[in-house]
């Protein structure tokens, strides 16, 4: 009787092992802790165009139930060539904040390799994302970016074997960078460098408005068709008075869109035609001089 009684003991204790089994995570809702996970905590990151070209290991790539769910289905939009797809590895993690979360994520095919920095919440909710590393065989210029222990982000483009420029970047709570300064030795006539030139054109207002030598309104394709990403710049008196921003806007109506910054309270208006743009601004001061504001017409450029 008694080994009886042992026997379905035993039988029990199997029983109970057997049910907890450990579900993989191809079996199971994924959670941000799985995808967090898969990166590397780092005090500091630093990736460039030879470390893009460094071979990932496959068994490491995140796998498409990650992709789909906690990165932008835009992230490599513009970057790679179409029909290809991309592999994505995680490359390390940086918390710059209590709240504030950047991964490094490198996507890869045969016409090159890029990085981006991708913002979260302390929730794991998706914030913004920012490419600052890309190699393309071949080619001329080449971005690499780092990040050190006080969250300072510098991202510098080189020129054959010399750094041309770098700019250095803090993290504002909602993933957007705000430019603390930049370190340049580019030859440019006049001095003028475009963050979002060599992004993607396609919509009908995607292109290049000047205004004279140093000013210009660049605008380029947004995630969605209600969005556009822009970058300006001009000169007024001489020098004597600069302002410079980028960001995303949004289309208000078939022809206006507007811009609106948390942090500072400025808002800018764009207005659009086939061959103009014209901007004004509200509270833009933080970005400019105390005598020149974010307004003019300016003249749309042939490719």
């Amino acid at each position: 009787m008694r080994s009886i009684l042992i026997l379905f003991l035993a039988i029990g204790v199997l029983s109970g092992c057997k049910s907890k089994k450990t579900i993989s995570e191809d079996d199971r809702e994924l959670t941000f802790a799985d995808f967090s996970g898969k990166f590397p905590a780092a005090e500091a990151l630093r990736w460039n165009a030879d470390s893009l070209k460094l071979k990932q290991a496959d068994s490491v790539a995140l796998k498409p139930r990650y992709l789909k769910q906690f990165l932008p289905d835009t992230l490599g939009k513009g970057i790679f060539g179409e029909g290809e797809k991309p592999k994505y590895w995680p490359i390390g993690k940086v918390s710059l904040t209590e709240d504030l979360q950047l991964y490094l994520v490198e996507g890869s095919t045969k016409s090159g390799e890029a990085a981006w920095m991708c913002f979260y919440d302390k929730k794991g909710t998706f914030l913004q994302r920012h490419l600052v590393a890309r190699y393309v065989p071949g080619g001329n210029k080449k971005t690499g970016f780092s990040v050190d222990k006080k969250g300072n982000i510098r991202v510098s483009t080189e020129t054959g074997t010399a750094v041309a420029r770098e700019d250095v970047f803090a993290a504002n709570p909602d993933g957007s960078l705000a430019l603390i300064l930049t370190n340049s030795n580019e030859p440019s006539v006049t001095g003028l460098f475009n963050p979002i030139d060599t992004l993607p054109r396609k919509h009908k207002y995607s292109a290049n408005y000047t205004a004279g030598e140093g000013n210009i309104v660049s605008i380029r394709d947004g995630e969605t068709n209600k969005e556009f990403l822009f970058f300006i710049h001009f000169t007024r008196d001489k020098g004597a008075c600069v302002g410079e921003l980028d960001g995303t806007g949004r289309f208000t109506t078939a022809t206006t869109g507007q811009f609106r910054d948390k942090q500072s309270g400025c808002i800018v208006d764009f207005k659009f035609s086939n061959s103009q743009i014209t901007i004004s601004e509200t509270g833009c001061g933080a970005y400019r001089g105390i005598k020149c504001a974010f307004e003019g017409t300016f003249t749309k450029k042939r490719k």
